[in-house]
């Protein structure tokens, strides 16, 4: 059964990415929704709108090949999907590996754009009686 994950704490919760599921990156203000699709990503975007697979890796600034490389392991990053505007993608169906680039990005977004937390005080005067 496919479900939508919007961030690493239910990626975990999840274990293992599967087909079909929708995955959400929330960065700078800007949402970009992928499902995963056999061995990849896809931007659910319309390609007429400039948004691609890969522009997860644009908005954080990465080299989409060099830290799918790291994700990935020993998998090679099949070649056709690394000239742009491909997701980096591995030539076999393998959700794990999918599922530790997802995890990295998720990572990287939590440390470059932390979550805002706002408390707000109240100022109380003690008066003597």
């Amino acid at each position: 059964m496919s479900i939508t994950i919007t961030n690493l704490k239910e990626l975990e919760k999840r274990g293992e990415l599967e087909n079909n599921d929708v995955v959400i990156f929330t960065v700078k203000k800007e949402t970009i929704k992928y499902k995963v699709v056999f061995n990849y990503l896809h931007n659910l975007k319309s390609p007429t709108t400039g948004k691609y697979n890969n522009e997860i890796f644009k908005i954080l600034e990465l080299d989409k090949v060099k830290i799918a490389q790291k994700a990935y392991g020993d998998i090679p990053v099949d070649p056709i999907s690394i000239p742009e505007p491909y997701w980096p993608s591995i030539k076999e169906e393998n959700y794990p590996a999918l599922t530790k680039l997802v995890k990295k990005l998720y990572l990287i977004i939590e440390e470059q754009y932390p979550a805002k937390v706002y408390t707000k005080f109240t100022r109380f005067e003690i008066m003597d009686i």
